[in-house]
Formats: C-alpha cells, structure tokens, sequence
C-alpha cells in the first residue's frame, strides 16, 4: 500500500516516446541507471483501422490500444511525448534580424509569416536561434521556423491524453531522428549525415552537419508506394502486396537476377523490379534535396546515409541505395548507443524503433523551463 501511495506521489520520471504512425504505433521508454541509460520499455502495436473510419473514432481506437498494451505491460511512466510529420508541418531555414531573446520572443508571429504558407493563427510555431551571420554588412541571426497546424498537434495530444498519459512534447519526427543522431554519433564527428525514415505514408529527410539538421523534408514515396506498386505488377490485392514485399528483396547483384531466373521465380522478379522503379523515384527526390543542401556552399558532402523506419526492412535496400547514392548505407539501429543491447526486439522492428527512441531521449529540460 505504502509502495503504491509512493509512486502516486512521485510518478516515474521516464518519458515514453510514442510514435504513432499509420500502421502501427511504437513505444520506447528509458531508464537511466548510475548515469547510463537502459531501456526500460519498447513495444510495437500493430492498428487495424478501416479507412473509412471518421478521425474522432480513430484517435479512440489508437487511444484504447495504447492505454491497454500499457496496462498489460505493466508500464507506470505516464510522461510522454509524440512527434508530427508530413503536410501539416512546415520547416524553414531562414535569416531574421538581429533580435535580442525578449524582442524576437515579442515579434516572432510577424517576422515568420513571410516564410509560413498558413494562416499564422492556425498553427503552432516555435522557433531555434543556429547562429549569427553577417549578410550584406547586416547582421542577423540563422533560424529554423517550425509550423505544425494546431489541429495536427491537438490530435496528437488528444490520443496521449486518452490513453491516460500525460502529453509533454509534441516534436518533429525529423528533430526526434536529430535528438537521436546525437547519441549515435560521436559528438567529435564533423560529417554530414543523410537519414530516411521510410513510413507507411511519408518518408521523412533529414540532413545532419555536426550534429545540427540542416535540412528536412517530408517525402510522400514511402511503404504505401511500394504496396501500390507491387500490387499492380502481380495484379493482386493490397494484403498480397505487403506480403509479397515481406518475402522478397531486392535483386541487386547480377547472381541474385541470375538465381531468380534460373529457378523461376517469376514473384521475387516481378516484386523486384516493382520496389527498384519506387526506389529509383525516391532516389531522384532525394537527390534534390541533397543538391540544394550542397548549393548552400557547404563544406561538407553526404558521407553517409542512415535509412529508418518499416521500409528499411526490405531485403537489400541498403545496398540498392548504396549503388545509386554512391556513398555507405546501412539500416539504424536506434539502441545502438546502449551499453547493454536488449534481447528481446527482432531485428527487423528495430528501424521501426527510431523516432520513438528519439523522442524517449529528450530532457526534461526541454519543456520545464
């Protein structure tokens, strides 16, 4: 009784990362131990929702799934936070004047309108000073705008606060892979790094430069494209697609197209051939945003690209960015930087795990002061 009163009064300081994505919803919640951090809680809950469900019944279904693995993992943290992507979010590298805090902190709705296609009034922005530049002989201050549309955010929080969790940060997904980047990165790494967390609907794009994101985008080629794409190439439904997806990989090497066609394999080529012209088409996209990363003037190129998410999962697509990128992939582990690695995850919902690692890392300095 004493021991349940106690936690009633000083709750467990965790935070638990939920990324809740379209497909299913990740969770990761650490510990920290004499200084070093051990995961103390992960899970992965697969969401069956009809498409046609209205948006209030949906968030109810994520909600009640949420609340439910919790109580059935006997997981007490109730801090948590969730992250936003996509078209609801805007972010902008821009050059504002020199402010002082108070002065930018007073002004900043009127001085990031300019850069934001919303209604300024419909969103929640908030704002990160890089550093100060001179241009033209002016001096200004380097600055990410962030605008995510208030209903996006509220929607995120209505699904924490239904499943009896309190919400205390509504990030970015890129920003959770940059919060993440910093433990997987030695901090002396002065390379620039290119993440691709491939969802279910959205890839997001992030490039990182001595620990800080330079440039995000949200890509829509992500793990629908493929399930389309493969759907038409075998003419069969979406269920058939995704398992198809699942039990085939790329064929990348001259042997692996040389064993297919010897024996056959009329799927494994068709599904193939089907996930190469997607990739093919993220790769052009992300080529652009690398060119005009690098049209900054820049001093360092893409040394390596780190892909995240359910679709890092498909056989070979590491090595299949590898040839087209020319630069080293390979897939994330996000619990890489623990001293003592988990057992108990397969290795295949491990990229699933990035965003929510990310967003259970962040301090409580973030939002308590």
């Amino acid at each position: 009784m004493l021991a349940k009163f106690t936690k009633m009064l000083f709750p467990p300081k965790e935070i638990i990362g939920i990324d809740i994505g379209n497909h299913s919803v990740k969770l990761v919640c650490f510990v920290e131990n004499k200084k070093a951090l051990a995961l103390k809680d992960w899970g992965c809950i697969p969401l069956t929702i009809k498409a046609d469900t209205p948006p209030e019944e949906k968030k109810a279904i994520i909600s009640e799934e949420i609340k439910n693995y919790l109580k059935k993992k006997g997981i007490e943290a109730r801090r948590a936070a969730a992250s936003v992507s996509g078209n609801s979010v805007i972010v902008r590298y821009v050059k504002l004047p020199k402010l002082t805090s108070k002065e930018l902190l007073l002004t900043i709705n009127v001085e990031a309108e300019p850069f934001i296609p919303f209604d300024i009034n419909d969103v929640r922005l908030t704002y990160s000073i890089l550093n100060d530049v001179t241009e033209e002989g002016e001096q200004k201050m380097e600055t990410v705008l962030v605008a995510a549309k208030k209903e996006s955010v509220q929607d995120k929080i209505d699904i924490l606060e239904g499943a009896g969790l309190d919400p205390v940060l509504v990030d970015v997904d890129s920003f959770a892979l940059e919060t993440l980047y910093s433990r997987l990165v030695p901090a002396a790494d002065n390379s620039s790094v290119l993440f691709l967390n491939i969802g279910q609907k959205v890839t997001n794009l992030s490039i990182v430069t001595q620990g800080v994101t330079r440039v995000v985008r949200d890509i829509f080629i992500a793990g629908a494209t493929f399930d389309k794409a493969i759907a038409k190439a075998l003419k069969s439904d979406a269920a058939a697609a995704m398992a198809a997806k699942k039990a085939h990989g790329l064929l990348v090497t001259d042997e692996d197209k040389e064993a297919a066609i010897e024996s056959f394999d009329k799927e494994g080529i068709l599904v193939s051939k089907a996930a190469s012209g997607v990739l093919k088409d993220l790769y052009t996209e992300v080529s652009r945003s690398i060119d005009f990363y690098l049209s900054q003037g820049v001093d360092h190129s893409i040394a390596k690209i780190i892909i995240s998410g359910g679709m890092a999962n498909l056989g070979n697509v590491s090595m299949f960015l590898a040839s087209e990128f020319k630069v080293p992939v390979e897939v994330a582990n996000p619990l890489a930087f623990l001293s003592e690695q988990p057992k108990n995850i397969p290795k295949d919902v491990l990229p699933a795990l990035a965003v929510a690692a990310g967003l259970a890392l962040r301090k409580f300095k973030d939002w308590e002061e």
